[in-house]
């Protein structure tokens, strides 16, 4: 038996249109102080873990384990008084890579 060792890096995203795209493997909540979501994606590079934002997480809500999705980062919204301006990311899942993935499983 060969054992390797698994880490995960993180996605870090700075630029309206950048992406991310893979199988979602895991998500997990509450995580870190303040109490994030966090969501492992298998890609071609390695596990790449990403964390929730308010808009992030109601999407990836839609979302389901061994789904193949791809995240876009769309940039930031409009700030409220006090507030900081929300991060904007658009949310999509290759149904039928999903389908056929199941299938073999």
């Amino acid at each position: 038996m060969v054992y390797q060792e698994v880490s995960a890096t993180d996605w870090i995203y700075d630029k309206e249109g950048e992406s991310i795209e893979g199988i979602l493997i895991n998500s997990q909540k509450d995580i870190g102080p303040n109490k994030s979501m966090l969501y492992s994606i298998e890609t071609p590079n390695g596990v790449v873990n990403v964390w929730g934002a308010i808009i992030l997480d109601g999407k990836m809500a839609l979302t389901q384990i061994g789904d193949k999705i791809k995240i876009t980062f769309k940039g930031l919204g409009e700030a409220k008084p006090g507030k900081k301006a929300p991060k904007i990311f658009s949310v999509a899942v290759d149904r039928e890579e999903t389908i056929e993935t199941q299938k073999v499983n």
